[in-house]
This record gives C-alpha cells, sequence and structure tokens, in this order.
C-alpha cells in the first residue's frame, strides 16, 4: 500500500522515473497548454470552415472559381488556418496522453492515437485545397486529362476535401467517445463534460458515415448530433483554460 501527498499524483509512466511525485503546478501547466491549442483549434475550425463553405458552392464550377478568385487573400488565411489546426491537433493529443496516462495508459493511447490518425487525415487532404488552388491561379496546372475546365477541376479538388475531411470525422468521433470516457474517469473536470464528449463523438461518426455515404442527415438532425460537440468542446476549452484540472485524490464510497 502506498500512500500519496494530497494534490500530488504519481508521475505517469514514461514521463520521470516511477515513484518520482508531480506537482499540482505541473498538472495545472499541463491543463492551461492544452486548453489554448484547444482555443486555436476551435477559432480556426470555425473561422476556415465558414470561409470554405462561404466560397465553395457545391455542384457550381464557375460560381466557385469566382468566389474563391474574388477572396484569394482570405482563402490562403483559410489555408493557413487548416494547416494550424493539424498542428494543434497533434500537440493536443500528445499534451491529453500525457496528462490522462496516470488515469487510464490504453484508453489514452488510444484516444490519441485516433486523433493522430483523423490528424494525419486532414493534413493530407488539404493537398487537395493547395491543388484547387494552384489551379485557379496557375494554368499550367490545368493541364489534365480528361478534365480541361479549369473551374470544374478546382472544384473538384475542393470537394475532395470536404469528402476526405467528412470521413477524417469518423476517427475524429472515435477520438472523442474514448476521450469522454477516460475524463468521465478522472474526475478531472465536470462529468457532464464527459458525457457531452461522448455524445458528440456518436454524432460525429453518424453524420460523417452518412453523409460520406450519401445520406446526409437534415438540418436539425445534424444540429441534434453535433449539437453536443459544441457545448462539449468548448465547454472543455473553457474549463481547461481558466479552472485546470481538479488531480485531488476523490472520495470513494466504501462497499
Amino acid at each position: 500500500m502506498t500512500s500519496q501527498t494530497p494534490g500530488i499524483r504519481s508521475a505517469p509512466a514514461g514521463g520521470e522515473a516511477p515513484g518520482v511525485a508531480q506537482s499540482d503546478g505541473w498538472y495545472q501547466r499541463l491543463a492551461r497548454a492544452t486548453g489554448l491549442l484547444y482555443l486555436i483549434v476551435v477559432v480556426f475550425g470555425m473561422f476556415s470552415a465558414v470561409v470554405l463553405e462561404t466560397l465553395v458552392v457545391p455542384g457550381d464550377a464557375t460560381a466557385t472559381a469566382q468566389n474563391v478568385l474574388g477572396s484569394l487573400a482570405l482563402f490562403r488565411v483559410s489555408l493557413m488556418g487548416w494547416l494550424l489546426i493539424v498542428v494543434a491537433d497533434v500537440a493536443i493529443s500528445v499534451l491529453l496522453f500525457s496528462l490522462l496516462e496516470s488515469i487510464n495508459r490504453t484508453l489514452s493511447l488510444v484516444a490519441a492515437s485516433f486523433r493522430i490518425v483523423y490528424s494525419a487525415m486532414l493534413g493530407a487532404f488539404l493537398l487537395s485545397l493547395f491543388d484547387g488552388l494552384l489551379v485557379l491561379t496557375g494554368a499550367e496546372r490545368a493541364a489534365r486529362p480528361m478534365m480541361t475546365d479549369v473551374p470544374s477541376q478546382a472544384l473538384y479538388h475542393f470537394e475532395t476535401f470536404s469528402a476526405g475531411f467528412t470521413l477524417a470525422l469518423v476517427f475524429f468521433g472515435v477520438h472523442m467517445i474514448v476521450l469522454g470516457v477516460v475524463l468521465f474517469q478522472s474526475r478531472y473536470v465536470p462529468r457532464v463534460l464527459g458525457v457531452l464528449l461522448t455524445l458528440a463523438g456518436i454524432g460525429y461518426i453518424l453524420d460523417g458515415l452518412g453523409t460520406f455515404f450519401g445520406a446526409r442527415p437534415g438540418s436539425l438532425a445534424t444540429a441534434i448530433l453535433l449539437g453536443p460537440a459544441l457545448f462539449g468542446e468548448v465547454g472543455l476549452t473553457l474549463w481547461l483554460l481558466v479552472k485546470g484540472v481538479d488531480v485531488r485524490p476523490k472520495a470513494t464510497t466504501p462497499t
């Protein structure tokens, strides 16, 4: 039987040597760094997604080309936003694993792995957005067999990114489910946030699979499926930034 100083947990495996204690301040710094990265993802995720949805008109290559060429600076900033999201998501995966490893190492590793897979897929499909932009701004890139119409080729690349991003969100949904479970177990944050993240993960999976296979839910169904994501992710972001995490040992009810 080992004793533990209140407000201090043992260092997670893979960090310092076993038996070396980490102070509460270490966890708070880790939590706030994670919250800051989450804030970056939330802000730029909303911005870049809105820009893409505004400029890209499904099924209308001419309107899409006109929109993008008329807002090149905005489109390029949104691309930088997507890149920043990928970098921040990889960092979040590592920090969340470090933060939650001592609670459940296996589930924390699963959650981190699925988020990294999502980040890798998003980064790969971002090439389609860059290709679409290059097609519109560089005529020499437009010479492709069977597709000589520049606006149509650009729209093809933009829609490829949208389809790939939708598929990537399925993997992100699995990450959210597992993360919600570990946060619920940890009691580092209010348990309602763990429940919301788990529901959000289920919503991401159902909405993503439905959209990817051509059976996109209606607007009301989408709002219901993805509603928990808004409250869960924003709530977790604000809680980590403002409150940090509660790592004090929790009392257990004797059985």
